[in-house]
Formats: structure tokens, C-alpha cells, sequence
């Protein structure tokens, strides 16, 4: 195709969208509605991503040893627990390490931990390795494992909240599917409309063209572009006010909500907008394409 076609056909479908003003606005605020929805479901799924990611990075199996174990056990042990795949880290947690940890939990509260002392508290025997995994999904077979190993008296791992995060994580996906389906099935709707007018108003324009042989590509391709167009403006809109809101929500909500967003990784808006622009921009222009190319298909007869 020239290039002097492509430029005819871009001005017309920007002709178009100008004659059909009002229907085009409808199908670029549908699309734009459409659109923020999604961004708002993206910027949950992804921030409950991350989040999940961070926990499950801090989420560990803690191994107890038994009583009469010996310090060469021991250290087998750590080896055969460092040679497995699943292993992201494993660090050595002395009895004295574990308190420390207790007199820092109830710090401000030292009456409850006033009945010991650091030669003579609770947690004496219980050193254990402190083991991280790569993925949290490997979590079950490394624990099956370590509780088969020599020496091993207990294994104890933490995965409520990860199963939490992963379930909601689940739900606000099926939710935007659903959602998103909805929508693009009203703004292919309205796009057909907004390009069914357009060829109304361009039947007789269409018809001498017809018969003087113009090719079918040069009357299709203008309702094409015009579909195009609305569903990239219907695309640019959300992202524009995501863009210019997004920190100011985070902010808010750390401000208002300090607690919740101490359990929140935010994602920051660069790292939305790497899959977000490409993601709106080919749903808003495919929506565009899809209902231009069903109008004309059942209208033009080209």
C-alpha cells in the first residue's frame, strides 16, 4: 500500500470520528471506563503479587534438632539441606539468638520475660537451622524431605499468610477476567455503532467509489483506523490518570492506613506501567479493530 493511501485512509478515519462526535465519544469513554478498570485490577493483582513475593522470601522452615544430636549431625545436616535445589538460604540460629529474638518481640512488655535470664531461659535446647526456599510452592516437598533426614526432631513451616495472599491473589484475577470480558463485549457494542454511522453517513460516497473500482482495502481500512484511533484515545485516558494518581493513593493510604501498608510491598508506578501501557493500548486498539471489522463485514458488503 502507498503511502499516499495510508494517509488517505488515516484523514478519513479521523474525518469520521469527527462527523460521528458523539458516538465516538461514547465508544472512547466506554473504552476508557473499561480500561481504568482494568488498571485498577492490574495495579491490585500486582502489588499483591509483589507482596507475596516479598513474604514468601521471608518465609521460612525452621529444623529442631533432637537432644542427644552431635555437632557433626548437625553440620550433615546442613549440607544435605544446602545441596537441595529448592534451598534459597540457610543461617544457624543459636539458643542465645532465639531469645534475643523473644526480648525483642516483648520488648516494652519485659515483666512476662521476667522469670529467666540469658544463662537460664526457655528456649536452651532449641537452636535450628532457619531455612528459606526459592519458591513457596517448593515449600511441602523440601519439608517431606527434612523430616526424613537423621537428627531431625521437629520441622516447622509458615504458609497461612502466603495461602491468604494466593487466594486473594486468585479471586481479584477471576474477578477482572470476568469484568474485562463484560466490557470489551459493551465497547465492541458501541464501536459498531459509532462505525455503522459512519458508513450510513457515507453511503452514497461509498457506492460512486464502489463503482468507479475503488479497491475493497481503501473503503475498509478508514472505519479500521477510526476503530484504531478511539480504542488508542479510549486507552491513553486511564493510563494518564493512573499515571498522575497513583502516588498520591499510595501515599494516602500509607498515611490513613499506616498498619495495613506496613504488610504491603507497593509496586512502583515504572514497574506498572512496563506492562500496563502495552497491555491497555492492545486491548483498547483490538476492541477498535474487532468492531470495525464486524460492522463492516455485516454493512458494507466490500
Amino acid at each position: 500500500m502507498k503511502l499516499r493511501t495510508i494517509n488517505y485512509c488515516f484523514k478519513q478515519g479521523v474525518v469520521n470520528i469527527f462527523k460521528n462526535r458523539l458516538m465516538s465519544m461514547a465508544s472512547i469513554g466506554t473504552i476508557a471506563a473499561c480500561l481504568f478498570i482494568v488498571g485498577i485490577f492490574y495495579i491490585v493483582a500486582a502489588n499483591v503479587e509483589n507482596t507475596l513475593v516479598e513474604v514468601q522470601s521471608n518465609l521460612g522452615i525452621t529444623v529442631f534438632f533432637k537432644e542427644d544430636i552431635e555437632e557433626s549431625q548437625k553440620k550433615a545436616i546442613q549440607t544435605l539441606i544446602t545441596n537441595r535445589e529448592e534451598v534459597k538460604s540457610i543461617d544457624y540460629i543459636s539458643p542465645q539468638d532465639a531469645w534475643e529474638s523473644v526480648k525483642e518481640m516483648y520488648k516494652g512488655q519485659e515483666e512476662y520475660l521476667s522469670a529467666w535470664n540469658d544463662n537460664n531461659h526457655p528456649l536452651m535446647n532449641s537452636d535450628n537451622y532457619l531455612v528459606k526456599v526459592k519458591s513457596i510452592d517448593q515449600q511441602d516437598s523440601l519439608v517431606k524431605y527434612i523430616q526424613t533426614l537423621e537428627g531431625v526432631r521437629i520441622v516447622k513451616q509458615e504458609q497461612d499468610v502466603t495461602k491468604i495472599l494466593k487466594g486473594f491473589n486468585s479471586f481479584i484475577n477471576y474477578i477482572s477476567i470476568v469484568l474485562i470480558i463484560i466490557l470489551i463485549v459493551i465497547s465492541v457494542f458501541l464501536i459498531a455503532n459509532t462505525v455503522r454511522l459512519g458508513i450510513a453517513l457515507r453511503k452514497n460516497e461509498i457506492n460512486i467509489m464502489k463503482y468507479i473500482g475503488a479497491k475493497d482495502y481503501l473503503i475498509k481500512f478508514p472505519f479500521i483506523i477510526e476503530g484504531m484511533v478511539i480504542g488508542a484515545v479510549g486507552a491513553m485516558i486511564p493510563l494518564a490518570a493512573i499515571y498522575f494518581a497513583y502516588d498520591y493513593v499510595m501515599d494516602l493510604v500509607v498515611e490513613k492506613f499506616g498498619i495495613v501498608s506496613q504488610f504491603i510491598y507497593f509496586v512502583g508506578i515504572g514497574d506498572i506501567f512496563k506492562m500496563l501501557i502495552p497491555l491497555s493500548l492492545i486491548i483498547g486498539m483490538g476492541i477498535g479493530v474487532v468492531g470495525s471489522r464486524l460492522t463492516i463485514r455485516k454493512h458494507l458488503r466490500v
